[in-house]
């Protein structure tokens, strides 16, 4: 009777997607994978690569980052045990992340991320940005954003004069600037 114990071949993802992002993007997942690389060895754990994909706008269910790791994760090159490494024990380099994270970034809806951007600024959940939800933003990102400039910004924006800029006319904005 043949074993069913067999060692799980370990495949790293494909890249493709990683590498038709923009050079912005491919910083963005870099300098997440950095920061929450805690011990500097170029490895993650999985919780320190489900922080990354936090720090990237992505919340997946623990079962769907499990899967990752069961497929995706390597054996520490310290491995001292023969056979199979449980999956606590398992790793992402920095080119499974990159590719993982490739993936979820170009399989992401734009109108979703910028609807979800809205919601940053529409910090009462009004339907709208306002100018008093433009100045809280700017205070706390540090940003000294003339009061004119804003009033301006508001005015320009706000299509039918309600005293904010709407999702839909947030959306048109954004879009048009891609």
């Amino acid at each position: 009777m043949a074993s069913t114990n067999r060692p799980i071949q370990y495949t790293l993802p494909p890249r493709e997607d990683f590498n038709k992002l923009s050079d912005e993007q491919k910083t963005r997942i870099n300098e997440a994978f950095d920061l929450f690389d805690a011990n500097k060895d170029g490895l993650l754990s999985y919780e320190e690569f489900r922080f990354v994909l936090r720090a990237l706008g992505f919340e997946l269910p623990k079962a769907q980052t499990y899967d990752l790791l069961l497929r995706h994760g390597q054996k520490p090159g310290s491995w001292a045990h023969d056979g199979e490494c449980a999956p606590v024990y398992r790793l992402f380099s920095l080119a499974t992340a990159q590719a993982l994270a490739g993936t979820l970034v170009r399989q992401r809806d734009p109108r979703e991320e910028l609807r979800r951007a809205f919601r940053l600024f529409d910090v009462d959940g009004k339907g709208m940005i306002t100018q008093d939800d433009l100045r809280k933003v700017c205070q706390q990102v540090g940003n000294n954003i003339p009061d004119a400039d804003i009033v301006a910004m508001v005015e320009e924006f706000d299509s039918s004069g309600k005293g904010g800029v709407d999702e839909d006319e947030f959306l048109r904005l954004m879009m048009s600037k891609k």
